[in-house]
């Protein structure tokens, strides 16, 4: 039995069961996306044609497309990489499956005109992508019996991901949570935060005594986040308030002075359990607003 939510499969005859639930879009077709009137559908048509079908989950299929983000996504030869790349390969041959059920997840919210909701918090443990993805998109069988064939096993591949971190306490464990309940209940909301590069620390153990060390788990890139450089903002830090007039004449506040910085979009796919529905977690990365200022650094303004 399935939650309630705004994605209704049944008006799309689509049988919602969890076992095998997401290998049945092997022989669906996706949804076109609703006419705006600003399109030109004869000059579409051709693209979304070749777009009309899902990628299929069945063993081979994933093998194949493993092979080629190996080869072509990170450059790497079938003689030489690591249980790393493979790790980053695998990574992305789940990520376009995410991506197919975000994508229809977000148009299908578009044409309902569903009211959202917005989740904002300073931090989130989401703890790995790969296991939980493949548990909830019902795929672990196909990737198991994919990778054994290619002498791989996933607990192997599971082993190299590095756990985001993207915050310190049960607070972030709670917002995640919150996600993950959101997307298996089939409502549109998203989770909003910031993209932090390092954490609080990483934990070891040296000559029998814990030793503190920069986590900086971004540093090998993550292969499920998706880089939005077109959605780019700016965010001014400092500064002050001035009373004046605006160009009509009416009392205004301008912020002025102080230093901008740039936050970049980066997009998480979060899919549900037992739902096609996939809701996002958009992280922000704060990116300098102007070149390296030569002045400032020579006059040991760091």
């Amino acid at each position: 039995m399935t939650t309630s939510g705004v994605w209704d499969a049944s008006s799309d005859r689509i049988e919602m069961k969890r076992k095998s639930s997401f290998s049945l879009l092997d022989q669906a077709e996706r949804p076109m996306p609703a006419a705006t009137g600003d399109e030109h559908p004869g000059k579409m048509e051709k693209l979304w044609k070749l777009m009309s079908t899902y990628q299929p989950n069945d063993p081979e299929s994933i093998q194949k497309a493993f092979a080629r983000h190996l080869e072509y996504s990170l450059a790497c030869t079938r003689f030489n990489f690591t249980m790393h790349d493979a790790y980053r390969a695998a990574g992305l041959v789940l990520r376009d499956r995410l991506l197919e059920s975000l994508n229809d997840t977000t148009a299908y919210y578009r044409e309902q005109d569903v009211k959202r909701g917005y989740y904002l918090s300073a931090e989130y443990l989401i703890g790995r992508h790969m296991q939980n993805a493949i548990a909830n998109l019902d795929l672990e069988k196909s990737f198991k019996d994919a990778f054994m064939e290619l002498g791989m096993q996933l607990e192997d591949l599971y082993a190299e991901e590095v756990d985001p971190a993207l915050g310190n306490g049960g607070l972030g464990r709670l917002a995640a949570c919150f996600l993950d309940s959101m997307a298996t209940m089939s409502l549109p909301c998203w989770g909003y935060g910031i993209r932090y590069s390092y954490g609080m620390f990483k934990q070891c153990i040296e000559n029998g005594r814990q030793v503190e060390r920069p986590d900086f788990w971004i540093g090998d890139g993550c292969p499920f986040e998706i880089p939005r450089p077109d959605i780019t903002y700016p965010v001014r830090l400092y500064g002050r308030v001035e009373e004046g007039l605006d160009e009509s004449g009416n009392w205004a506040l301008r912020w002025i002075g102080g230093e901008l910085i740039q936050a970049m979009a980066y997009d998480n796919p979060i899919p549900g359990f037992d739902t096609y529905n996939t809701n996002n977690l958009r992280l922000w990365r704060a990116l300098p607003s102007k070149e390296f200022d030569l002045d400032a650094y020579s006059s040991a303004n760091f």
